[in-house]
């Protein structure tokens, strides 16, 4: 396995006790929850490994969650063409990169790659289509970081709530 891929969350190999994003809520999910959503298939956790620690597991420098979510033909911007029932989307659900490698692009890297990973989900044939990739964002720090990235708009009148169609992330 390279250290330069994101990979599953395989927590029998990545020590996710020692992440730390300095967001707490975001650090929880990984610690706590991901590996259990997984498993229960709500959604999937993809990591880039850092260094071995004294434990044989790996430290994790970033990571990301991405799930499905259907929302309301209503709250997407553009609604033309659209059926009247619920429309899939990719929700970017998480995504942290760890104190120790912040400041060095990788949260850019990051979002880069699991767009790109949505976009192939989304447009397999063997894959699950969906309309577009939606996040929450968590503060003002990280709306300003997405705003950076001229492809989001916002999905409601919540600026804290982003939306791409998956168009847009085909030259990604």
């Amino acid at each position: 396995m390279s250290k330069a891929d994101f990979v599953p969350l395989d927590s029998r190999v990545a020590d996710v006790r020692t992440f730390d994003c300095g967001n707490r809520d975001i650090t929880t999910y990984l610690r706590r929850f991901a590996a259990k959503n997984a498993a229960l298939n709500l959604n999937r956790t993809f990591v880039l490994h850092g260094k071995q620690r004294h434990n044989k597991k790996t430290s994790i420098a970033a990571f990301y969650t991405l799930a499905h979510q259907t929302l309301a033909r209503e709250d997407l911007p553009d609604k033309r063409q659209l059926p009247r029932y619920p429309i899939p989307v990719i929700l970017l659900a998480q995504l942290g990169v760890d104190i120790n490698h912040q400041g060095q692009g990788l949260g850019s890297k990051t979002l880069v790659h699991a767009l790109r990973n949505a976009y192939r989900i989304a447009s397999q044939p063997h894959g699950i289509p969906a309309a577009g990739v939606i996040l929450d964002v968590a503060d003002f720090n990280a709306l300003a970081f997405y705003e950076s990235f001229e492809f989001f708009q916002p999905l409601t009148k919540n600026p804290m709530r982003l939306f791409t169609p998956m168009g847009s992330l085909a030259e990604l």
